[in-house]
């Protein structure tokens, strides 16, 4: 083999994850130590707590993320070279938090991509030469409020820090349509007619719209930005062209409400397939907190919908603003501003989905949830993933070797850190992905622990 990417999902991380000896633990990171590029996810912000250029913002993706400058080196001890950043809590401290995340992540020469100074910056790929080649990574998210995306700039006027957005819309069914305009209308909110819908905006917020593609199709269905879509497959374009292997990574909390939080949001697999189409070889997506989504093989590429969080600490934030305690502090003994952040994290029960003696999990996350059902982590079986991605002297992939593990909750120390999965338990975590993937006809064979991805069709090779 001539190069080898090993991936993950999530990583929320707030203490230092090399004082952790767990044998199964130092297991997963082996593979990623020992793979030419270590990628994952991360989703948070990096920031010294007495900076005075870092704000809380007033929204941010659930608990503000933050963690110190120093948590980078970490990644770097745990064989991070290459990081996506764009999701819904890349902007949870403005602006500030973003530079101080560029500036503890470059000290240790950790190389990002999905948030940048301008629109061109975040979209724009990253690269990082390897002994073997040289790997891209354009990194995306669905899931952002609209003051966080990146601004485009122009000649006359300079751009906007932020992430790179793959937005959508909603397409309504006439009945529904009827309906939605005559709620916003009672609510007060502006209805527009534009040349394919409606723009509907608060009043006074004329720029804080939500716009609806009319269809004659009845329903609901959720659909990408053009521009958004079209600017992303030529990123992965330039990406493609300029390195010899390439990954696309989405970031996405959205799912297709005809199924639950395990199926991807409609739009998704079609997109993540164009991606290939247009030069990606790997396309992670993650966020889903589900904790698992299928894996579809498709023109020589590999789609890994959602590999499941690798780290998990949210359980452990030491400090966290006023908004924080407004939201989430429901059932709290006392009053919101006496709250400490333990007290209304352990009330939210991160931590207890995460119990290595339980086969599987049926609990709520935050309570009870009517929509999606059960809430984040309400997948019939608990666990995480690390795939990795082997390519031949062409830069074929070859192989696609998937390490399962779970997350542990004792002791304190390890919560929140993944621990690989053996036995009984590894097996199933093996066989649920494939019985997840087998909507994309790809199946994930289980031997001595490891599942393996079938990338032949008959005699051909999956093209």
């Amino acid at each position: 083999m001539t190069l080898t990417v090993a991936l993950s999902g999530d990583s929320i991380v707030n203490r230092r994850i090399s004082a952790c000896d767990d044998e199964g633990f130092l297991s997963l990171i082996d593979e990623i130590r020992a793979a030419d590029i270590g990628f994952t996810h991360l989703e948070m912000n990096l920031l010294d707590e007495a900076d005075d250029h870092a704000y809380p913002a007033a929204e941010a993706g659930g608990t503000w993320m933050s963690a110190q400058p120093r948590i980078a080196e970490e990644f770097a001890w745990a064989g991070f070279e290459m990081v996506s950043h764009a999701s819904n809590h890349a902007l949870d401290y403005g602006y500030g938090g973003l530079a101080s995340t560029w500036a503890a992540l470059e000290n240790q020469d950790i190389d990002f991509t999905g948030t940048g100074r301008t629109l061109a910056d975040a979209r724009g790929p990253v690269y990082r030469e390897a002994s073997g080649g040289r790997v891209a990574c354009v990194s995306m998210t669905t899931s952002f409020t609209p003051w966080s995306r990146a601004g485009r700039a122009r000649r006359d006027h300079g751009g906007r820090p932020g992430v790179n957005p793959l937005g959508y819309h909603f397409e309504m069914g006439p009945d529904a349509l009827d309906q939605y305009r005559s709620l916003a209308a009672a609510m007060g909110q502006w209805v527009t007619p534009t040349d394919d819908g409606y723009r509907f905006n608060p009043p006074g917020l004329h720029n804080t719209v939500f716009n609806v593609t009319a269809s004659e199709q009845p329903g609901v269905r959720p659909v990408l930005d053009s521009t958004d879509r079209q600017g992303n497959l030529r990123a992965v374009a330039e990406a493609d062209r300029q390195a010899d292997i390439t990954v696309a990574h989405v970031h996405t909390h959205e799912w297709d409400t005809d199924g639950d939080l395990s199926d991807p949001a409609p739009f998704l697999p079609a997109f993540t397939r164009d991606c290939i189409d247009a030069g990606a070889d790997v396309v992670l997506c993650q966020g889903s907190h589900t904790p698992l989504r299928g894996i579809d093989r498709y023109g020589g590429g590999i789609v890994l919908h959602d590999p499941g969080d690798f780290f998990m600490m949210s359980d452990t934030t030491r400090r966290l603003p006023a908004e924080f305690y407004d939201r989430y502090s429901d059932g709290f003994d006392g009053h919101s501003a006496d709250a400490a952040p333990g007290q209304v994290l352990a009330e939210r029960g991160i931590s207890s989905m995460f119990d290595e003696d339980a086969d599987d999990s049926d609990a709520d996350y935050g309570g009870a949830v009517e929509s999606p059902a059960q809430g984040y982590f309400s997948g019939d079986v608990l666990g995480t993933l690390v795939p990795v991605c082997e390519f031949d002297d062409e830069f074929d992939l070859a192989r696609v070797t998937i390490h399962p593990g779970y997350l542990r909750a004792s002791p304190t120390v390890y919560t929140g850190t993944p621990t690989r999965a053996t036995g009984d338990r590894a097996q199933r975590i093996i066989n649920h992905v494939d019985e997840l993937s087998a909507r994309f006809d790809t199946d994930i064979e289980y031997s001595n622990g490891v599942g393996t991805v079938d990338l032949w069709v008959s005699d051909w090779f999956c093209v």
